[in-house]
């Protein structure tokens, strides 16, 4: 495949869209299927999330009650968002361009980035997601401690954690503060939401991908029974870069179907 080298820093810069990082090999399974995976809070990044958030607004004694509760009830999706820069007279942080992010969920720049407009993942969905208990986009808020109020006791788990879903399912340690996460949230979730139809924007393949790996992606795209063939067009596909230090995207190149 020819590959080209136009340098760009915004490409996907849009406040609508959503980065969500995985290896290649997640990335090639999400392709077949053109869906995401619902992830359980059970298996958080941060062992100690819900515990310390539920603790912070509710009596000991139902702590584990509702924490069960969000283990067995709850899901959510990752993503990372663009972001206006804190700093006056500086670039926006863009959510596909964090090496930190690019090193732990992207398997250090051999996995990829994708790209979902957000408005149009929830419109692929909206049938799936009206047989949720409820569901909403909520971005999260780095800090601890900070008791917006106590909840009642005599409320159920689950109207506890829809009451005070910002501050349950919402709040990270400081030190995560670089994810720039917005989380997709819900109370019996589908177990996977639909890429079809438009939602993935983009897919920014790392730096170290292989070639044997772009040669396996080539195929995935052509296999007719892979769902993303004749969904994705290939000018979606580009490329992460290092200039400088700092990480841009430049063009894939133009795939070459086999005959």
């Amino acid at each position: 495949m020819r590959e080209e080298y136009n340098l760009e820093e915004n490409v996907f810069g849009s406040d609508n869209y959503l980065c969500h990082y995985t290896s290649f090999a997640s990335l090639c399974s999400i392709l077949s299927t053109m869906t995401l995976r619902v992830s359980s809070f059970a298996n958080s990044n941060d062992i100690g999330e819900l515990e310390s958030n539920i603790s912070c607004i509710l009596d000991n004694s139902k702590v584990k009650e509702v924490e069960s509760y969000i283990e067995n009830h709850c899901g959510y999706i990752s993503f990372s968002a663009n972001k206006e820069s804190d700093e006056p007279y500086t670039n926006p942080q863009y959510g596909y361009l964090i090496p930190s992010l690019w090193g732990i969920y992207a398997d250090k720049s051999q996995g990829a980035c994708i790209i979902i407009d957000e408005k149009t993942l929830i419109e692929e969905n909206k049938n799936a997601l009206s047989h949720a208990n409820w569901n909403k986009f909520i971005d999260v808020s780095y800090t601890r401690f900070q008791c917006p109020k106590l909840a009642s006791s005599k409320d159920s788990p689950e109207e506890i954690v829809q009451t005070f879903s910002q501050h349950i399912l919402g709040t990270k340690h400081s030190s995560w503060s670089h994810e720039q996460e917005r989380r997709f949230v819900g109370a019996d979730l589908p177990q996977t939401l639909s890429l079809k139809s438009g939602v993935i924007r983009g897919v920014v393949i790392g730096k170290r991908v292989s070639s044997q790996q772009k040669h396996q992606l080539l195929l995935s795209l052509n296999n007719p029974h892979f769902a993303c063939c004749n969904q994705l067009e290939q000018s979606i596909f580009v490329r992460q870069e290092i200039l400088g230090g700092n990480i841009f995207t430049s063009n894939f190149g133009t795939f070459k179907k086999n005959k």
